[in-house]
């Protein structure tokens, strides 16, 4: 990221909202997140990171290679005196490969929205409506940043809306082609969430409905649309179980959104699950299932996921955190890819929570995988006959990592 943009934007975002706040009498909020560190592979050179061809995620703890942030600037610009609220939010992200003192990278600007809160009264009285780039109610597991479902980016809607006995958003976002100002699709989102269905138990139903909004002359696009049942069971060890299951079709064969590329027969069925706890002791930790089976142009895959993290905590701010994790790919008719992972990272955190941050931590990383996923692999990748470990089937990484998020 360029230097000169780093100094300049706090202040120009902090101009920006400085009229308005002041008006407020509100402070402007600063939050972001960031991890960075480095290491080196067993056979030398730089730490490898280890992933498989045809899984949608890796496990995350030691096995991370590159810097990554987000800066999040935002305040609330005016509030009436019924209790209406407009609040901005804006945050831009950036990425680097942590090789030397001095990289550059253009930043990517993922919100710039504005949100008005307490819209009306009855149904509407805490209803939100927002404009703009948004991360939209995104859900993901932690342990190996799986967004299994996410449909972000510019938009507008209104969420929140109180039927009794349910909560209703509707959410309209856009995927246009960079190449192509003609191409484009709308994704149509409703959500009906807080459905008491247990004692600490919710559920949330997802319809998403693709709409093809190509102008005379622009390649193809698909419909489609995609169902999602999720529920969250709180209060569970102190800490929670939330499950998904998935259908998409043409378009929404994915995880949210609008795939342009899509062939309109794609199709994916998908189970998501993850807990995670903390009970009362030194113990906590998280443990996810993945089964996802999806056909793409044609072609079907199924990929399965199972891992967990536990981490032991010693002391409110020494804790051991081992990752476990194992991915199979199948495609069809080929031979079955499959790829563990082992980890152990001694940490020393701002607390002793799961969820304690800012984490210094240094790690040792084992992966195993079999010849399948080594030919699948992307030359240079780790699991390439062309990459650092050769013909191996094995290899290990070692270094030192920050995580914090504010």
């Amino acid at each position: 990221m360029n230097k000169h943009f780093l100094k300049a934007l706090p202040a120009a975002v902090a101009l920006a909202l400085s009229a308005s706040a002041a008006q407020a009498a509100l402070p402007i909020d600063f939050g972001g997140y960031i991890r960075s560190g480095f290491g080196t592979s067993s056979e030398g050179g730089k730490e490898a990171c280890f992933g498989l061809a045809g899984a949608s995620s890796k496990y995350r703890l030691g096995n991370e290679c590159e810097t990554y942030g987000e800066l999040k600037f935002g305040g609330e610009a005016f509030k009436a005196s019924n209790g209406t609220t407009f609040r901005i939010n804006t945050l831009v992200a950036f990425s680097v490969n942590q090789n030397q003192d001095w990289e550059q990278s253009d930043p990517s600007w993922r919100e710039m929205n504005v949100v008005a809160d307490k819209i009306g009264s009855g149904a509407f009285a805490d209803a939100r409506a927002w404009v703009g780039k948004r991360y939209y109610d995104r859900q993901d597991v932690h342990i190996t940043d799986y967004y299994f479902w996410n449909n972000s980016g510019p938009g507008a809607g209104l969420e929140n809306i109180d039927l009794g006995a349910a909560k209703l958003a509707y959410a309209i976002v856009r995927t246009a082609d960079d190449g192509d100002s003609k191409r484009m699709g709308l994704s149509h989102d409703l959500r009906f969430s807080g459905i008491k269905v247990n004692p600490d138990g919710e559920l949330t139903v997802g319809l998403q409905f693709n709409q093809k909004r190509n102008a005379q002359g622009a390649a193809p696009v698909a419909s489609g649309h995609l169902l999602t049942l999720m529920h969250t069971q709180g209060n569970l060890l102190g800490g929670f179980n939330k499950v998904a299951l998935q259908f998409g079709k043409g378009s929404a064969a994915n995880t949210g959104g609008f795939s342009l590329g899509a062939d309109k027969d794609d199709k994916v069925t998908r189970l998501t699950e993850q807990i995670m706890i903390q009970p009362k002791g030194a113990w906590s930790g998280m443990a996810t299932f993945v089964y996802e089976d999806k056909e793409t142009a044609g072609v079907s895959s199924k990929w399965t996921s199972v891992g967990a993290r536990p981490v032991y905590h010693f002391t409110d701010n020494y804790s051991l955190a081992v990752e476990l994790g194992h991915d199979i790919v199948k495609p069809e008719g080929g031979e079955s890819r499959n790829l563990t992972k082992l980890t152990f990272a001694p940490q020393l955190s701002a607390g002793n929570s799961f969820w304690s941050r800012p984490v210094l931590r240094a790690f040792y990383t084992y992966a195993k995988w079999n010849k399948a996923a080594q030919s699948a692999a992307a030359a240079e990748s780790a699991l390439s006959s062309t990459g650092v470990f050769g013909g191996k089937t094995n290899g290990s990484s070692m270094g030192f990592q920050v995580e914090s998020w504010w």
